[in-house]
């Protein structure tokens, strides 16, 4: 393996660990075995297991959050940004799921471990809603609606909400719920 491979392996394989045990019960141990690493090459690339796990979070949660194009979303209408949010709850959830086979729930517990853990990733989750929510407010002001700031924060936590349904109830299928149009 390249040593680029190797690093992404061991990316993608701490993430998959960390999700399904969660930060606080992976061992350097656990992640060092389930590369089939030896000890000497993972810690080649990673020195401890905080290091790896702010890579993870990195790569798997803010990525995605500084990757929107804002000025693309303020350009949408309040029918485009729903179809777009909706649109990447029917492929996000999917991914998830088929990451760990004990469901939306390990998901939950990593995005909150990372909130408590990891200060740059609380600051980032926090900025992407509230920049979601003032586009959303602004595109509701320009629609005239009655309370922009509850519609907005109603759009939001209605797709934010479908995780949770999800989680409680994992037979029942985001697809299910968001019915394509």
């Amino acid at each position: 393996m390249k040593n680029n491979d190797t690093k992404e392996f061991i990316i993608e394989t701490s993430f998959k660990l960390f999700l399904d045990k969660g930060y606080t019960n992976t061992s350097m141990s656990n992640l060092v075995t389930e590369t089939k690493l030896s000890k000497g090459a993972f810690y080649h690339y990673f020195k401890n297991k905080k290091e790896l796990y702010q890579e993870v979070i990195h790569r798997y949660f803010i990525s995605y959050y500084q990757q929107v194009d804002w000025n693309e979303l303020k350009a949408m209408n309040s029918i485009e940004l729903e179809m777009m949010i909706k649109e990447f709850y029917l492929t996000f959830i999917p991914e998830i799921l088929s990451l760990t086979k004990k469901g939306m729930s390990r998901y939950f517990i990593m995005f909150f471990e990372a909130y408590d853990e990891y200060p740059e990733f609380k600051e980032e989750v926090r900025f992407f809603y509230e920049e979601l929510k003032r586009v959303l407010i602004v595109q509701f002001k320009k629609e005239k609606k009655e309370n922009p700031i509850l519609e907005a924060t109603s759009l939001v936590a209605k797709y934010e909400g479908m995780i949770f349904w999800v989680s409680v109830f994992p037979e029942q299928k985001i697809d299910d719920l968001l019915v394509k149009d």
